[in-house]
């Protein structure tokens, strides 16, 4: 104590000379009676004054400070150990487990700051959680909040911009500051605490100051490149990780250095882990995604099949549905769905159940809330009994197409109602999940579109404008098959004209193999005409048919017509080379002809 005081002493002893001397100079130059007096009349005309200095600060503010402060104000909500309101936990992370360990990982590290840090382990500064939208990315950062037992602030990376000038940067410190608070004072005895801020839609202050919009984008450079989120992103950098955090910020304390009263260097600062979620990682400034700043990149995707099982039962037994419903058909009628697209169709099959007086969910409701999710609410139109028979025997014929060539796929409905702009529809999905393609799976893709125009020249003897959507679809596969996959009898990919596109010999290819496809789709329907009727028919009656209803239309059909049920067996495609071997010239082609793929009935081989 007394060795401290010396050196605050010593530290100040210029400074209290200096204020001896000016106490003096004004003793000798007024008197200490006219300083008496002036002390005197000062206190007793201190209300007036009081009060006149009270009113213009009071003017002030409301004509400048108050609007400023309406006008920056950020969009932020704090959430304390003291006072929990977010009522999340690892139990209510569903279909990622291993992202929820990797959570888990995390929240052991700031639930034991002391602990790490004593081992020589460095606390990571942030974590940058990417995906598409609804994969959970602000569930996660949630679930993280509400276990580690630490504050929490959430903010809105959008309300950091600020109209005026500067301020925005302002807030960016302000909010800083307002974390490390949180951080000291609910820290536990011994440890400098920490404080979770998680800035969600990081990107709209965080892009890149070179003003590119992503890889292989071009930079817009100068005033445009910096924009007016420049001053808060280098502030957010600056605070995340620089000189500051040796550095003391509290007021109090610096006057204390100041004086001398403390010394030495400053006390760990509590943790800042700062969490940001975006849909576009890969706009984001570089210097924000280092390391030392947001040290963790985790990206966050669609669940897996097991993935949906588990969403899909966790929502199931929140509401009320059938027992008998089949959850693994369900989960390959939701391929590529996120979450909240589970949570949301299931809450929708819900309401249809219950507008149609019925206390549970069945496995149709779940279908038709999922159509008006994706194709639209379903509207019927008056057709005349022509249009309706074209329609119906349209959409039998990419059913039947499909049933016979494409065993690893599965039809969940067809249908003859319209939804939204389509008259009829034809969907269908992956039994198992599956994540690469074979040329066999796109050849017989590719036959299944074909299979409504083929059913029009062979059954109906005419050609509707309704497969033009059809075409369309056949074509692009047709296309990138032999000129970006290399599934043709060349491997050359990703060949376009100087117009974009693809030159003429890619596209005289795939006319080629759209010429052979749909021979053998028009083969098929011929040998499967007892098919197309059976399912034409059925849906002339019924309207709609689910996958179950479909198959079992089709097993009657090949009792009755045993003679023709026996499996379709695909001709192999032949194609000619898009180049001559020996030649330098784009026209110039051999005559041979190159067998590219086994017959679909051969199952493909693992990878």
């Amino acid at each position: 104590m007394a060795e401290t005081f010396a050196y605050v002493i010593d530290h100040n002893k210029k400074r209290l000379v200096i204020l001896l001397l000016v106490i003096g100079l004004i003793l000798t130059m007024t008197g200490a009676r006219a300083i008496v007096e002036g002390i005197v009349g000062f206190i007793g005309s201190a209300p007036s004054l009081l009060v006149t200095l009270l009113f213009s600060a009071f003017a002030l503010i409301m004509q400048f400070g108050a609007l400023m402060w309406f006008m920056a104000r950020p969009r932020k909500y704090t959430v304390t150990p003291d006072q929990p309101q977010i009522g999340l936990s690892f139990a209510d992370y569903r279909g990622q487990p291993e992202l929820l360990e990797y959570a888990k990982s995390l929240v052991r590290i700031l639930k034991g700051v002391e602990r790490f840090q004593r081992l020589g382990g460095d606390m990571p500064k942030g974590m940058l959680l990417g995906g598409p939208p609804g994969t959970g990315k602000t569930f996660l950062a949630g679930v993280i909040a509400a276990e580690a037992g630490l504050p929490f602030i959430y903010i809105d990376a959008s309300s950091l911009s600020s109209m005026f000038m500067g301020v925005d940067g302002l807030i960016v410190v302000s909010l800083f500051s307002q974390a490390r608070k949180l951080g000291r004072k609910y820290a536990l005895p011994g440890q400098p605490g920490a404080c979770i801020l998680f800035i969600d839609e990081l990107d709209s202050v965080g892009m890149s100051r070179s003003g590119g919009q992503g890889p292989g984008q071009v930079a817009m450079g100068g005033m445009m490149g910096m924009g007016m989120r420049g001053m808060a992103l280098n502030t957010m950098l600056n605070q995340m990780d620089s000189l500051g955090a040796h550095v003391e910020d509290r007021w109090g304390q610096k006057f204390l250095r100041w004086l001398g009263i403390v010394r030495g260097p400053v006390p760990k600062k509590p943790v800042v882990f700062v969490i940001g979620a975006t849909n576009r990682p890969e706009v984001l400034d570089a210097a924000l995604t280092r390391p030392g700043r947001l040290d963790r990149k985790l990206m966050i995707y669609a669940p897996d099949g097991p993935g949906r099982k588990d969403i899909l039962e966790h929502y199931l037994a929140l509401k009320a549905h059938d027992p008998r419903i089949d959850t693994e058909v369900m989960v390959s009628d939701s391929l590529g769905w996120t979450p909240i697209e589970i949570k949301t169709i299931i809450n929708e099959a819900l309401i249809i159940a219950h507008d149609d007086g019925r206390d549970a969910i069945t496995y149709k409701d779940w279908l038709s809330a999922r159509d008006v999710r994706m194709l639209g609410l379903k509207q019927p139109v008056r057709l005349t009994p022509a249009d309706k028979r074209a329609i119906a025997y349209h959409e039998a014929g990419h059913a039947v197409v499909s049933h016979y060539v494409r065993p690893q796929d599965r039809t969940q409905k067809l249908s003859i109602i319209r939804m939204g702009d389509a008259l009829g529809v034809h969907q269908f999905s992956p039994i198992e999940e599956r994540y690469t393609r074979h040329a066999t799976e796109i050849e017989t893709d590719i036959m299944s579109s074909l299979g409504s125009r083929a059913v029009e020249e062979v059954v109906l003897g005419t050609k509707m404008a309704g497969a033009s959507s059809d075409l369309q679809h056949a074509t692009s596969m047709a296309l990138a098959y032999v000129g970006s996959l290399g599934m043709g009898p060349s491997l050359l990919a990703n060949v376009s004209g100087a117009m974009g596109g693809y030159p003429e010999s890619v596209q005289r290819q795939a006319d080629a193999l759209l010429d052979q496809l749909f021979d053998e789709t028009k083969r098929l329907i011929r040998a499967k005409e007892f098919a197309v009727h059976a399912l034409a028919g059925a849906l002339l009656e019924r309207q709609e048919l689910i996958g179950s209803e479909l198959l079992e239309i089709l097993a009657f059909a090949e009792e009755a017509h045993p003679e023709a049920s026996a499996p379709f067996v695909r001709k192999p495609v032949l194609l000619p080379r898009l180049l001559d071997r020996h030649g330098d010239r784009e026209g110039e082609r051999t005559e041979s002809l190159v067998a590219l793929a086994p017959a679909a009935t051969e199952a493909p081989k693992p990878l």
